[in-house]
């Protein structure tokens, strides 16, 4: 990767796949919510292609990061687009129960149900966007049990990038958007982002079951 984007492994090939991660949470009951971490998985290739086309969400003029959170529901509607172009595997990893307090440990158990299936995806790299320092280093800490445990291998790197520099995890970001809102029964987007993209909702490691969303069935 170049100085611009310094967060993919230097002087090695293009080869593999790399995914995207981003965070989303759902507030249930004032007490209770639901912790969501998508994976957008795309061929390391393509990481450019992935950029440009993330970058091409902006408005004219626009120089913040595309933030689904901040866009109004017409221009969602382009972003689920520009994340269906991408023909990528969405995963969707999520720990429910989710307490005001108990937040980081929501992250920690969506975490290692993410990592634990990217492993067995043989993906070769996922990528974060940053927190922050500290718990930056709360992912690292997770992720070090599972490989002393040996359930992740050490060929995986997992890595973190500030969403303003690292353009290509604006997928992520649109696919926990999407998501979180068919959770709440909107499922528009999150509809239209599946049409070009397989979509994998893992089982939530606290109840047991996929939080897979109701999907319109489409024309036969």
């Amino acid at each position: 990767m170049n100085a611009a984007h310094p967060y993919t492994v230097p002087d090695e090939p293009e080869t593999g796949t790399v995914a995207l991660c981003d965070e989303s949470m759902r507030r249930d009951t004032p007490t209770s919510g639901v912790y969501l971490l998508s994976s957008v998985i795309v061929p390391q290739g393509e990481l450019a292609a992935v950029r440009e086309r993330m970058t091409g969400l902006r408005l004219p003029g626009q120089r913040k990061k595309l933030h689904w959170r901040d866009e109004s529901a017409a221009r969602r509607a382009l972003a689920a687009d520009g994340l269906a172009s991408l023909r990528a595997d969405i995963v969707i990893a999520t720990w429910c129960g989710m307490s005001h307090d108990k937040q980081e440990r929501a992250r920690r158990k969506a975490l290692e149900t993410l990592l634990l299936d990217l492993a067995r995806r043989s993906v070769r790299q996922a990528l974060f966007e940053s927190r922050g320092p500290d718990r930056d280093r709360a992912d690292v800490a997770s992720l070090a049990g599972l490989r002393r445990s040996g359930i992740l291998p050490s060929t995986m790197r997992v890595d973190h990038a500030p969403g303003s520099d690292e353009h290509a995890l604006w997928a992520a970001d649109i696919a926990a958007g999407a998501y979180n809102a068919a959770m709440g029964g909107t499922c528009a987007n999150w509809e239209q982002a599946l049409k070009g993209s397989k979509g994998t909702v893992l089982t939530c490691g606290a109840c047991g079951t996929p939080h897979t969303p109701a999907i319109r069935p489409g024309p036969h």
